[in-house]
């Protein structure tokens, strides 16, 4: 959702905490370096897909800013955020029963992130990190054949644009999640979830779903910021909701300037199936995401939703210094990794 990429004045003022989140801003940037990675034949090919999509007029084509991107540009951009639109769909012309018939329809909450266990360094003997990774993935699907996550939710697309007895339509929602997938799992904190036992951490992240990829634990930004949940902090480490289509191409334009992202320069794509691109996430998880700089990140945790609080307010602690540079570098990595993955996986749909 990179301080060693020179990034456009825009983005290095805005405030990790402000309005935003990878899942706009960041998903743009993602699906803009798949964009860039698809000669004219693959993209129009994607396009003329995407035309079947139920929601192509009131969401993929919708608000397109003329003067600034084609409206075949902008519905591959869309395509890659309508996974999250459909949380709580608004358009001109739909009332509260058809905002509920696509939210009923469409939204897959568990399908957005899987999460792979870290064990906090002090409870390695507490807890069968094994046997809480089995409990999480397997089985991939539950009784109504549904996906459990979010890799078995992009098993589930890719199956669907491979197959050849698939309404077009049907096809079209597929790839919308295929684009929108591809990159929640390169978010660190979508692939993985703290476990700490009481005596660590208090309240206490029990396994399986631990700190819930870091909505239950929180940090401040700077003194005077309020404290924010982890997730939030790196949904939002690039972008603010404010940022436009020529921002986003901005930062895209220098990400892939860069040397060290070139594809060449990425051993990481040597990995072609979902599992290790989740496995790079929690590997990220540990080396940054959780990683302070004089050990363990020092976080604040909040207990799940509906429990009461006793006891007296408690501060977030600071992030520390060096903290952002180090995130903002992984954040582009794992952007520009998920660009390219996604036109990998977009290749052989295309010769369908």
């Amino acid at each position: 959702m990179l301080r060693s990429v020179l990034l456009p004045a825009l983005v290095l003022l805005a405030l990790p905490n402000g309005v935003g989140a990878w899942h706009r801003a960041g998903h743009f940037a993602t699906a803009r370096i798949a964009w860039k990675q698809l000669d004219e034949g693959q993209r129009l090919a994607v396009y003329q897909l995407l035309k079947a999509h139920p929601h192509y007029a009131i969401y993929l084509a919708d608000e397109r800013p003329k003067d600034q991107v084609s409206e075949m540009e902008w519905a591959f951009l869309r395509a890659s955020t309508w996974a999250d639109w459909v949380r709580s769909p608004m358009a001109p012309g739909l009332d509260t029963a058809k905002r509920n018939e696509i939210r009923t329809q469409f939204n897959k909450p568990v399908w957005h992130y899987v999460d792979l266990p870290f064990i906090h360094p002090k409870d390695i003997a507490r807890f069968d990190a094994e046997a809480i990774r089995k409990e999480i993935l397997v089985p991939y699907y539950d009784d109504n054949g549904e996906a459990r996550h979010a890799l078995a939710a992009l098993e589930w697309a890719t199956k669907r644009l491979q197959a050849r007895d698939i309404a077009p339509a049907d096809r079209a929602v597929a790839l919308t999640w295929l684009f929108h997938l591809v990159g929640d799992l390169h978010q660190p904190l979508h692939g993985t979830s703290l476990i700490a036992s009481k005596a660590t951490l208090d309240p206490p992240l029990d396994p399986p779903g631990g700190d819930q990829g870091g909505n239950r634990v929180q940090v401040r930004t700077s003194p005077y910021a309020k404290a924010v949940n982890l997730h939030f902090y790196w949904d939002a480490i690039l972008f603010t909701d404010e940022s436009s289509v020529a921002d986003i191409d901005g930062v895209v334009a220098k990400l892939l300037s860069d040397p060290k992202l070139q594809r060449d320069q990425l051993p990481e794509l040597q990995a072609t199936d979902f599992v290790a691109w989740a496995e790079e996430s929690l590997a990220m998880a540990k080396a940054t995401v959780y990683q302070g700089k004089d050990g363990f990140l020092k976080v604040r945790t909040i207990p799940p939703r509906g429990t009461r609080i006793t006891g007296g307010k408690q501060e977030a602690p600071l992030l520390p210094a060096g903290y952002q540079e180090a995130a903002e570098r992984a954040a582009g990595r794992r952007m520009v990794l998920a660009g390219y993955r996604l036109a990998d996986q977009l290749r052989p749909v295309l010769k369908r």
